[in-house]
């Protein structure tokens, strides 16, 4: 298992259901690098996606399916340096500890919930954009969904180095962010164990199930 892992918290504003999901990864990591990266208000300590104005201007293009560049845009600005990353969405909730619940499939160096082939899910909506991609990724469009990614550094480097260098706005994040990672040879790995909880869930009906749940846009706090 890798020697460090690093949460990197993606969110858009600041409320309380971005606190008390954020609050619950804390919770559940407390030996992890934990950052936040904000496309407004950051919180205290955290980055800001108006540092790189290049890729603030990429993510207005479409602000609801653009945090591939708010990843982008903190590895521009980073200090932090680990040897695994858990991206997640504001949307995440945690009752259980990153390295736990990827136990499995750890060593992979970029796993999502659920990989989408255009063989398998040519209906997948975001599919219809390939075609106006860049040539040169064409033939490697994959798509990565929900958000919510555990990758190596040595993945998050070169899937951010390539997106910086050359960036295209075809697509939406889940898209774009899989697609580059796919090129440059991490194709990703879809995991899903058992009663996973990624998926559509009213807050009401969250259980007290020891398992990471996403989307969670609601709370009871």
């Amino acid at each position: 298992m890798a020697a460090s892992l690093g949460i990197l918290f993606l969110h858009h504003a600041i409320n309380e259901v971005v606190l008390n999901n954020l609050s619950s990864i804390r919770r559940q990591n407390p030996q992890a690098t934990l950052i936040c990266m904000s496309a407004g208000k950051s919180l205290p300590n955290g980055y800001s996606l108006a540092s790189t104005p290049a890729l603030d201007k990429l993510h207005s293009l479409n602000p609801k399916k653009g945090s591939d560049w708010l990843v982008c845009s903190w590895f521009l600005q980073r200090n932090e340096i680990c040897d695994k990353w858990w991206i997640v969405e504001w949307d995440t909730y945690s009752r259980m500890p990153v390295t736990e619940y990827y136990l499995p499939v750890w060593d992979f160096p970029f796993i999502t919930s659920n990989v989408i082939r255009r063989f398998r899910q040519p209906q997948w909506p975001w599919f219809r954009d390939v075609k106006e991609m860049p040539r040169g990724y064409q033939k490697y469009a994959i798509g990565a969904s929900p958000f919510l990614y555990l990758v190596s550094d040595f993945a998050l480097k070169a899937i951010c180095t390539s997106l910086i260098r050359k960036p295209f706005s075809i697509g939406n994040a889940e898209l774009r962010f899989a697609t580059v990672a796919n090129k440059c040879g991490y194709t990703p790995c879809g995991y899903s164990p058992p009663h996973d909880q990624i998926t559509w869930i009213p807050w009401n009906t969250v259980s007290d199930r020891k398992t990471i749940f996403h989307p969670v846009k609601h709370c009871n706090c």
